[in-house]
This record gives structure tokens, C-alpha cells and sequence, in this order.
């Protein structure tokens, strides 16, 4: 106790001291970095390599097999999971949670190693692989550029110069660029002027590649000096390649520009594109360093960007897509008066029940612990955002607890009559010490959190961080700026002010009166105490609960996936069609669409989707949160209603990241025919629950595809080779890269394109001429057959074996724990065949992993808190009394939880309760088809307590129902078989006699079913038999 004698007798330093913590507190809210959320590293990467030309099936057997051999050998390696579409292989790298944060950029370098060691095992044509690391960075204040009048091209030049302007701006770490078009030089020629001409597209190729080269042309000595001799003739402007000489197999030169078409154009198909409110756009992103301040720093890049808009031409705009500066500023205002508020509540109080003068004192140290904080916040790089300001809320309460010991224990000292000073220093030798255990055991129940390797633990490690500190510095104010303002500012009461009962008073009365009574009826206490803890864990049932909650923003997105092989062009004109839709709505204050892939993380939670034709995300901006809210619940139904062809998901921002789908149940094995048909049975079982949102194969639709098959005979006789008739088929539409021509700094692919066709089928292409320079013939002459057929667009694996998930979403109002415990036991008895597995994947598994994390550190936080505990008592049964009435926190929890219509915990508890209605049981109707196509219906409830009974004609007859059968073959999916049954005449009555007790509600149920099976034909029937239920 010799520190607070110290502080008590040394008055000048200890002013000093709490002036400085007030001051140091000031500067360094000022100083500090300001952020939206928490940083976290996303321990994933990602691995693209194109495979031009290339089926799904032979990216992954040629390319991502050989890549996945090579970083499988990684120590660090968790899973992983792949996409393998037609000329591009994705494999995403997925790294052990217990990873450490300041580890990844090693590990990230070692799987550059790995994929480079086999790019030369890559079959000709395929990679480079490119490896992306780069998931954990937030471009958090993104602008639209938009030009009325001006090309892509033209853009994108504006949009270089304003990332040049931007990245002098303090603070900016990387500036990118969204939405620009590859651009091109076109070379169209027309089959009937090569066969006049006699020049095949092979010679304009080769004369191409032999004069747009670097050459060396060596150098010659000038004496003692050495000259250089540089060569030229390479393409610097598109007179160059206008100017090129072509030669005839006859002998005879052309001018290039004679024999075709030579234009500037942009790549076909576009990999992405942009728009905002309907007008073609490219976005610039922009991110800020670690510790920077990302209010400050958004705010100096809107100032360089006011001054640059003044000199920019005519017809170009920028528009604020998401300012995270602004966003972090009004959550940083919004937490702060939520502080203040609490600040100001629990002094209220503090003033209610103690007294003004006392009330202030113990506020006052609650003041002083937050500004003490900040300054190790500070110093620890943990910026202003919304956990660690979280934190200091929810810590609030607990602040104050130590200086209301100590101060209500020096005050009860000066009514037993000791001297001031002797009080203080009796109270706190008496309190430290339970004070320091009380303050280190609510601190162990954090640490399980700040210790976990999941991403929960790194996202919320500022939280714990901040919560600890803060109380640690409350026990030391409490046993030093609480002393000293009690002897500076309260005064001792005189000898006749002294009480003869210390408590003593209507409340304390009251209090002792009630205390009685329970300790009287000690049993019946403890029943009731009981009885609260049971119903309040069963409440539970009614209670929501989620991953995580979602923030009340003016923002929220849109995702939309059109059927696969869908054009980036219909993708682009139904993304306008939906904005336009959305623009009719008064909330909607702007809408950007990004087609083809998702834009730069703007935000935390944005999960990147694409490069993907069919794909595209809209980004609504209402004019304030509350609106935000109305237009998203709207738009859950209005729209798919609107638009019923595309996947529509609509999506609140949320803290952590986004998944493809809420729900995902994934199969894995060697047959994708096999696996489609178990995906299609768990597809089933999911769009039979009413709650269940946008039940899909994670594969999609099956796609139509054109297959030339290749006569080495007849194109031998040609002189055509395979490479030239597949080029010559890809010039109709994509062009054939021929070179490069240099565009300032600019590097553009010279495109080579045949014109005057417009092939839309196989019969059309059939017709496509291939020449060779001295005849022609149509492509269906020189190959064996040309067919359409279908295939999977995508081939899924998960650590090296095919996979395939059934995926879901779901609906408003209504929990993924909730519907995942609905749908969990039928897909889980789903019968497997030998070699097949299933596991449950997506937002189900992170949670499972995130609860495993918490709680693997929850043993040792147990037992260091009962260790405190019987060092602090000496004996077990006290620690034992107290670790009994902890359970009865959960009546309080769910109490509120009630009231309030507050969520439950950051992920939700799967499965906890079984919500089978067993009532409904006694509903059931058993339906017996009989040969002569009639059906029999009877109550499957012997006791018939639900009174079934059949309806009946004018004529008093029972009505019976009959069926029908069809079978037709699905269009997509050629092998897949639909068998629909069809019940008619559905005529009978029954009552309802569980839903109100005591009361029959009478229905009349009249109409007709329709029941449909998909068959597999691929799959032996056996295999698909239906189980049916006894007595069924």
C-alpha cells in the first residue's frame, strides 16, 4: 500500500499525473488511426491460370491436378477448393487458421515457389499462373468515373491521371482501376478478297510476327569506339501496320490496309463492365496504409479531387461510389455519443443512489480508465473503430464496480469514526487485493476469444484487447485518483453525524426484509430459481440467432446470377433492367452495377466473385439507413417476382465475410453423374421447406456447347491442320492474337478477325469457308461431324476429389440455424453410395470452427479462474457458491433478449433445440394409387382425431381423387428425367385441433397436387429407389 500513501502525500504529482492522462487521452483520439471496422487477415489465396481452347475437364485433369500436386507439399495447407471452367483454372488456397498474421507473406512467397516449380510440367498453351494474396485488402473509398460522350478509352486515360493526382495524397497505399476495356487493334479480312488475293490469314500471321520484332542488329567499331546499331520497323502507330506487305503464294505483294479492315476496338467479350445509374463507368479504388487514418485520409483525397475536377474536360463526372472516411466518421461520432451517453448514465445513476458529490468522484475515475486506454491504444496501433469502441461500452459498467468498492469502503470506514486517511488506507489494503481477482477473472473470460486461430479471434483480438486494459486501469485509478479525490473532496463526517446504524433506511430495509424471507424459504427459492433457468434456456427457441448481425447502413448489394453460358451482353442488359427497376423507388438514391466479376473490396465483408459472364452485383445507395432497410425488405420478393428467370440474392452488409450460399450440403466423388443426382435429392428435400431461399446446384445449368470433331482425311487433303481450323473458327468472333502493338506505354494485342458471318448454331458454322490458299470448302466438308451437346461449365473439386454442393439461402425473417436444423436429419440419412461423402460446408462449418477455436481455450481459462478463486477464499465452498449462481446470468440474458428483439451471440447455435412440431403428426393423409388410376385417401391417424373426412357430390356420393402420369426429359440436363404425378379431384374436410386449445377449427381442402421426381437415368434404378415410410 505503499503506492497510494504515496499518491495520497504527494498531491503535485498526482495532478500531474491525472492531468497528463487527460491530455495524453485528447491527443491521442486526435492522433489515432480511425477505421470502419477491425483489420483481419483472410488467411486465403487464390491461383489463376488460363488454359485458352480448353474444356473444364481438361483444366482440371492437365493443369489443375499438376498445380495442386505442387502446393499440396505446403505445411501450412488447410484445403483446398478449385473451379475449372473452359480455359481458366481457380484454385483457392485455403491456409490452417492457427497461421499467424505476420506469417502470411512468407507462406504466401512459398506458394509462388510451389506454383512456379511446375509451370514448365503445364501443357503448351497453358499460364502463367498467377498467384493473388491480396484478399485482406480494403480499397475502402471508391469513386465512379463516368464520361457522357467520351469511349473506354478515354476513361480509363482520365482515370490514370486522377490515381496519379491521388497517390500523392498522404497516407493512400494502392490505387486501382475497375471497369476498363482491353483495347485492340482489329484486322478484319473477308474470305472473298483472300481467295481473289490468294493470301491466307496464316501469311498475314507470319508476316506480322517477322516485322514487329526487336531484332538485335549487333553495332561496328568506329576506331576505338563501339557503335551501336539499332533496329527498327516495329509498330508504333497504325500507319505501320496499315503499311505491311503481305505476299501472295503466287508472288504477288498486297498492301495490308488494301486487303483489310484495320480499326481500334476493345476486346469481345468484355471480362467486366461498369455502369452508375445507367451510364457506362470505371470505378477508381482506394486504399490506406495499416495505421493510417482513413477519415483524414478520405477526406484529402475529396480535396484533391474537387481541384482536379475543375480541369477535367467537358462530360466527365466523379461520383462517390462508398467513402469508407465518411462512413468510419459517422460510426466513430455515432460510438463516441453512445459513450458519452453511457458516460452520463452510469453517473446518473451513480448520483441516484450515492449522492452528487460521491456520484462524481467514481465517474470521474471512469473518465480517466477510458482516456488511459486510448493512450495504450495509441501506442499499440489499435485504431478508433467499431470493436475497440465497442469495447469501452461494453466495458463500461464494470469500470466503475472497483471505485465503488473502494470509495463505499472508505466512506463506511469514516462512519465507524476513523480518521480520514486511516479510512482510505484500511479500505484499500482490504480491497486490493479481492478487487485485482475479481478484475484478472473478467478478463480470463475474454482471452479464450483473443486466443482463437479462427478469423473470429483476429477480428475481435481489439475488443479483448481494449476490455482488458480498460480494466486494468480502472483497478489502478480505483487504488489511486479514487483515494485521492476521496481525501481532497469528502469530507468526514463530525462525531454527531456518525450513524448509529451503518445501514440503515427505507431500501436497506426493504432489502434485509427480503433477504429473509428468501433465506426462510430456502427451498422454494432455489425451486423457483430452477424453474427461471429452464424456461429461460427454452426461450432460446424464440429467440434469433446469426453469425453475425447486420449493420444498419444506407447501403446493401445485390447479386445476380443468370443461367450458365449466358453472354456478358445479356448478363450487362438484364443488370440495367433491374437497376432501372430499383431507380423507380424513391428510397434509391444511386445504383452501380458491376457485371462480370465483383468490383475491388470497398468493403470488409465483400467476397469476390468472377471473372464469370453470366455474374453481376448491383450496389443500391438509399438516402438514409432507415430507407435502406424498407427498400432491402421490398426488394426480397418484389424483385424476384420482377425478374424470375436470373438467382437473385439480396444482401445486407454484415461483419463478416459473405458466402455464395447460406447453406451449403457437399458431396464428393469420383462420377459428377452420381453427384448431380445426390445434390438434385438434397435440392429437393430444401425447396420442400417454406423457409428455404434459392435452392441450386453449386455447378449450375448444364451448358450448350458446339464440338467440331476434327477428319485428320479430309483436312489432310485440304492441307489444313487442327491449330488452323480452330483458329480460323475462334477469328469469327474473339480474333486470333497475331502480335503486339505498342501504344505509348501501352502494350495492345493485335486481333485478327474474319468478317461477313454471323454464326449462331452448328449448321451456320458448318457453313463457315476455310481457305488455304489456293481453294476453299465449308468447315462441315473437312471435318467428321459437327455437334451440339451439353456440358457441366464448371468442374468443382475439394482437396483433389470432384465435389458438388447443394446450396441455398434463406428467407426473411428467419435464421440459418434455424432452417439448417429443419433440413439437417433428412439430408443427413440421405443414402450414400461406396466411395461418396458429404459434409456440411459454408456459413455451418466456419461456425462450427469458430465455436471449436473459442472454446479450445475455455479449459484453461475455467480452471485459472477456480484456481483464483480458492487462492482468494482458501477453501472450495465459496468458489463453489459463486460458480453456481454464474448459470443464472442466462435468465437475465434471455430476458432482455426478449424485450429487446435483440439477436443472439455473434454465430449462431446450431441444432440446440429440436423444432419438429410432433402435433403435427396426427395431420397426415395416406394417399394409396390404385391400378385403375384412382386414389384412395384415409387419415393416417387411426383415432382420426383430425376428423378426415372425404367431400362429397350433389348426389351425397364421396368424391374420389384420381392421377396422372407424364414423363419428359430435362433440356438442360439431357440424362436427368422428370416424372410427374398429378392428383385431381382433391375433395375433403378435417379439423384443426392443436393450434388453439379447446377450439375445432373446420377446413374444407379442395384442388389438385402435382408431385414430381427427377430420375437419374444414368444411375441404376436400384439405386434411386424411394424409401418409403410404413403404412405410407
Amino acid at each position: 500500500m505503499k503506492l497510494v500513501k504515496y499518491f495520497l502525500q504527494k498531491k503535485s504529482v498526482t495532478i500531474l499525473l491525472l492531468v497528463l492522462v487527460l491530455a495524453g487521452g485528447l491527443l491521442a483520439y486526435v492522433k489515432m488511426g480511425k477505421l470502419e471496422d477491425a483489420p483481419f487477415t483472410i488467411k486465403q489465396a487464390l491461383v489463376l491460370t488460363p488454359y485458352p481452347g480448353a474444356s473444364p475437364s481438361e483444366v482440371q485433369s492437365q493443369v489443375t491436378d499438376i498445380l495442386e500436386e505442387s502446393i499440396q507439399a505446403l505445411g501450412e495447407l488447410y484445403y483446398l477448393k478449385t473451379e475449372n471452367r473452359a480455359g481458366l483454372s481457380k484454385i483457392t488456397v485455403y491456409v490452417k487458421k492457427e497461421t499467424r498474421a505476420d506469417e502470411m507473406q512468407q507462406l504466401w512467397d512459398k506458394l509462388r515457389r510451389k506454383v512456379n516449380d511446375v509451370q514448365n510440367k503445364l501443357p503448351e498453351g497453358a499460364g502463367p499462373s498467377v498467384v493473388n494474396d491480396d484478399f485482406g485488402d480494403v480499397l475502402g473509398v471508391f469513386y465512379g468515373l463516368t464520361g457522357s460522350g467520351h469511349s473506354y478509352r478515354e476513361l480509363e486515360n482520365q482515370a490514370k491521371l486522377i490515381k496519379n493526382e491521388i497517390l500523392k495524397v498522404k497516407d493512400v497505399a494502392k490505387v486501382e482501376i475497375y471497369g476498363t476495356q482491353t483495347p485492340t487493334i482489329d484486322i478484319s479480312v473477308s474470305p472473298s478478297v483472300l481467295a481473289r488475293s490468294g493470301i491466307t490469314m496464316a501469311a498475314i500471321s507470319r508476316a506480322f510476327e517477322a516485322q514487329n520484332k526487336v531484332v538485335d542488329a549487333g553495332g561496328i567499331d568506329a576506331g576505338s569506339n563501339r557503335l551501336r546499331i539499332e533496329s527498327t520497323g516495329n509498330f508504333y502507330s497504325l500507319n505501320d501496320i496499315r503499311n505491311l506487305t503481305i505476299v501472295s503464294h503466287t508472288g504477288e505483294h498486297f498492301r495490308l490496309a488494301d486487303i483489310t479492315r484495320i480499326e481500334e476496338s476493345y476486346q469481345t467479350p468484355a471480362s467486366n463492365l461498369m455502369r452508375i445509374n445507367g451510364q457506362p463507368a470505371v470505378g477508381i479504388a482506394i486504399s490506406t496504409v495499416p495505421t493510417g487514418n482513413v477519415v483524414d485520409m478520405a477526406a484529402a483525397v475529396k480535396e484533391s479531387l474537387e481541384r482536379l475536377s475543375g480541369s477535367m474536360p467537358e462530360g466527365f463526372e466523379l461520383v462517390t461510389i462508398y467513402d469508407q472516411g465518411y462512413e468510419s466518421a459517422i460510426a466513430n461520432r455515432g460510438f463516441i455519443l453512445n459513450l458519452i451517453i453511457s458516460v452520463l448514465t452510469v453517473v446518473a445513476i451513480l448520483l441516484f443512489f450515492i449522492g452528487l458529490k460521491n456520484g462524481l468522484l467514481i465517474g470521474s475515475g471512469l473518465v480517466f480508465s477510458i482516456f488511459a486506454t486510448l493512450i495504450v491504444m495509441l501506442c499499440t496501433d489499435i485504431a478508433l473503430q467499431r470493436m475497440s469502441l465497442a469495447a469501452i461500452i461494453i466495458a463500461m459498467g464494470m469500470l466503475v464496480d472497483n471505485a465503488i468498492v473502494v470509495s463505499d469502503s472508505a466512506l463506511v470506514n469514516m462512519q465507524r469514526g476513523m480518521r480520514k486517511r486511516v479510512a482510505i488506507m484500511r479500505a484499500c489494503s482490504s480491497t486490493a487485493l479481492p478487487l485485482l481477482a475479481a478484475t484478472i477473472i473478467a478478463i480470463l473470460t475474454f482471452l479464450p476469444i483473443y486466443f482463437s486461430p479462427h478469423i473470429t479471434g483476429e477480428l475481435l483480438s481489439s475488443l479483448v484487447i481494449v476490455i482488458g486494459v480498460s480494466l486494468m486501469f480502472s483497478w489502478v485509478f480505483a487504488l489511486t485518483q479514487t483515494p485521492f479525490f476521496i481525501q481532497e473532496f469528502v469530507r468526514r463526517p463530525r462525531p454527531e453525524e456518525l450513524k448509529n446504524a451503518l445501514f440503515d433506511g427505507k431500501y436497506y430495509n426493504m432489502f434485509r426484509h427480503s433477504l429473509h424471507w428468501v433465506i426462510k424459504h430456502r427451498y422454494a427459492t432455489i425451486g423457483c430459481m430452477i424453474l427461471l433457468l429452464i424456461l429461460s434456456a427454452w426461450s432460446f427457441k424464440f429467440i434469433p440467432k446469426v453469425f453475425v448481425p447486420a449493420l444498419d447502413k444506407q447501403y446493401f448489394t445485390v447479386d445476380v446470377w443468370l443461367p450458365e453460358g449466358t453472354n456478358i451482353d445479356a448478363t450487362s442488359k438484364m443488370a440495367e433492367d433491374m437497376a432501372e427497376y430499383i431507380r423507380t423507388y424513391e428510397e434509391a438514391e444511386m445504383v452501380s452495377t458491376f457485371i462480370g466479376r465483383t468490383p475491388p473490396r470497398y468493403y470488409l465483408s465483400n467476397v469476390a466473385f468472377g471473372p464469370q459472364s453470366n455474374y453481376t452485383q448491383l450496389l443500391v445507395k438509399c438516402h438514409t439507413s432507415k430507407e435502406s432497410r424498407q427498400l432491402n425488405a421490398t426488394l426480397q420478393d418484389s424483385i424476384r417476382l420482377k425478374f424470375p428467370e436470373p438467382l437473385i440474392k439480396v444482401n445486407k452488409f454484415e461483419l463478416s465475410p459473405l458466402t455464395e450460399a447460406v447453406i451449403e450440403a457437399r458431396f464428393l466423388g469420383p462420377d459428377p453423374a452420381v453427384l448431380d443426382s445426390l445434390v438434385g435429392q438434397a435440392i429437393e428435400i430444401m425447396r420442400c421447406n417454406p423457409k428455404v431461399a434459392d435452392a441450386r446446384n453449386e455447378w449450375g445449368n448444364m451448358a450448350l456447347m458446339i464440338r467440331p470433331v476434327y477428319d485428320p482425311v479430309k483436312s489432310g487433303e485440304l492441307g489444313i491442320t487442327k491449330a488452323q481450323m480452330m483458329q480460323s473458327v475462334k477469328s469469327i468472333s474473339d480474333g486470333v492474337p497475331v502480335g503486339i502493338y505498342r501504344d505509348n506505354e501501352k502494350k495492345v494485342p493485335v486481333l485478327l478477325k474474319t468478317e461477313g458471318y454471323n454464326i449462331t448454331n452448328a449448321s451456320s458454322l458448318g457453313n463457315f469457308s476455310m481457305w488455304n490458299g489456293e481453294r476453299s470448302a465449308p468447315l462441315s466438308q473437312v471435318t467428321e461431324r459437327i455437334e451440339t451437346t451439353w456440358e457441366f461449365p464448371q468442374i468443382r473439386t475439394y482437396n483433389r476429389q470432384l465435389s458438388m454442393a447443394a446450396m441455398c439461402g434463406v428467407k426473411p425473417g428467419h435464421t440459418m440455424a434455424e432452417v439448417h436444423g429443419e433440413i439437417r436429419s433428412e439430408i443427413e440419412s440421405m443414402p450414400l453410395p461406396t466411395g461418396y461423402t458429404f459434409f456440411w460446408d459454408s456459413q455451418y462449418k466456419d461456425q462450427g470452427e469458430a465455436m471449436q477455436a473459442i472454446a479450445k481455450y475455455f479449459p484453461l481459462a475455467f480452471l485459472m479462474l477456480i484456481v483464483i478463486l480458492v487462492a482468494l477464499f482458501g477453501n472450495f465452498r465459496q468458489p463453489i457458491i459463486i460458480l453456481c449462481i454464474l448459470p443464472l446470468s442466462l435468465i437475465g440474458v434471455a430476458v432482455g433478449m426478449l424485450l429487446t428483439g435483440f439477436e443472439f451471440g455473434f454465430f449462431p447455435i446450431a441444432g440446440l433445440f429440436d423444432e419438429t412440431r410432433q402435433d403435427r403428426k396426427g395431420y397426415r393423409i395416406k394417399a394409396k394409387f390404385n391400378n385403375n388410376g384412382m386414389v384412395t385417401l384415409s387419415p393416417a391417424d387411426p383415432n382420426n382425431k383430425m376428423q378426415f373426412a372425404l367431400g362429397k357430390d350433389d348426389f351425397n356420393n364421396e368424391i374420389t381423387a384420381s392421377y396422372s402420369i407424364t414423363e419428359s426429359m430435362d433440356a438442360i440436363r439431357p440424362y436427368l428425367m422428370h416424372r410427374t404425378i398429378i392428383i385431381n379431384n382433391i375433395n375433403y374436410t378435417f379439423k384443426d385441433y392443436t393450434t388453439i386449445p379447446g377450439v375445432e377449427t373446420e377446413f374444407h381442402v379442395m384442388g389438385s397436387l402435382t408431385l414430381e421426381r427427377q430420375i437419374n437415368t444414368q444411375i441404376p434404378d436400384e439405386d434411386q429407389a424411394i424409401e418409403w415410410e410404413e403404412g405410407n
